[in-house]
């Protein structure tokens, strides 16, 4: 449960030694939030906000803000779905891991949020800066799972912002299309086996890797209800491949992702006799979607986007 109380600022020192950046906000109001790294005293309606991975820059923006600074995922260029309105201005501030203390205190926030992997060594740091609000999706490593812990990092990042009738607004309307998608897939939801592949070399002789039903992707794939190959249930994030096993990625449907075109691998598969062996090959039933929805962003706008492509490749009739 996530509590909040409202309180001057002038005690915030209770739980962070304040640097001169709160000036501005001694003698007016904020809010406690409990997170996963303790207590935070909050602005009521914080201006400055920066956001440490692409998970809280996600929600965010989904929430309908726009933080000052972000942590820069690979390729900016590639995470890059929002319409340009949204992320125009964001300055960069570091890698996810290696954030830019200097440029976080320049930026002077009144904010920072992230997930909790990125921040356990450097919390009390930020915390000196702006109060630090850290989501518990860490757990997420520990368990081999995503499944739920995004939905708490939104409602603890939007608990923070002030908008949680807007995240509980956006959760009741992403169930709603989870229901909408079991509806229109009827009986082809038990009989539709997906696999989730990344084209990428990661070592000698594996060309590709398998997504589990742990990572981000495959949590929503779960919830969505449909299966999984035999060789992909299994626990954790991701299976790499050799090019010997290409059975392994065999499914009704694939979905290939690939964060950089140049790095692709998938001429390289394609031009070994196994991969036209599959079933999915020759049905044509091999779909490509954007690496940064099914990869990096990890919260409900990233969600939704999944969502938006299996009503595109999976239903298909009507699709809006």
């Amino acid at each position: 449960m996530i509590i909040t109380l409202t309180l001057t600022c002038a005690c915030y020192g209770k739980f962070s030694q304040p640097s001169s950046n709160f000036s501005s906000l001694i003698a007016s109001e904020c809010r406690i939030v409990k997170h996963s790294m303790g207590e935070s005293c909050v602005p009521i309606n914080p201006q400055r906000i920066i956001v440490l991975d692409t998970s809280p820059l996600d929600a965010v923006l989904t929430l309908g803000l726009k933080p000052i600074g972000a942590t820069e995922f690979d390729d900016l260029k590639q995470i890059n779905v929002y319409p340009k309105e949204q992320t125009e201005g964001i300055a960069v501030i570091g890698g996810d891991l290696q954030p830019n203390l200097e440029k976080i205190a320049l930026l002077k926030p009144d904010l920072i949020l992230s997930p909790q992997f990125y921040v356990k060594k450097i919390y009390n740091q930020l915390s000196q800066i702006a109060p630090t609000v850290v989501a518990a999706s860490g757990n997420a490593a520990e368990s081999n799972s995503w499944k739920d812990y995004w939905k708490e990092d939104l409602k603890i990042y939007a608990d923070a912002l002030n908008k949680t009738q807007e995240a509980e607004q956006l959760l009741h309307n992403y169930h709603q299309r989870i229901a909408e998608f079991h509806k229109r897939m009827g009986d082809r939801l038990n009989e539709t086996e997906v696999s989730i592949i990344a084209t990428i070399n990661y070592g000698p002789n594996y060309p590709t890797r398998i997504y589990l039903r742990g990572s981000f992707m495959g949590s929503v794939i779960e919830e969505a209800g449909l299966k999984r190959p035999v060789a992909q249930i299994k626990d954790g994030f991701t299976a790499d491949v050799s090019i010997e096993r290409l059975d392994l990625i065999e499914g009704d449907v694939m979905f290939v992702v690939t964060p950089k075109p140049e790095e692709s691998t998938l001429t390289q598969l394609k031009q070994n006799p196994l991969w036209f062996r599959l079933n999915v090959v020759k049905q044509s039933k091999v779909y490509n979607v954007h690496y940064a929805t099914w990869v990096a962003q990890r919260n409900i706008g990233g969600a939704n986007r999944i969502l938006d492509d299996l009503f595109r490749y999976l239903v298909k009739e009507n699709y809006r």
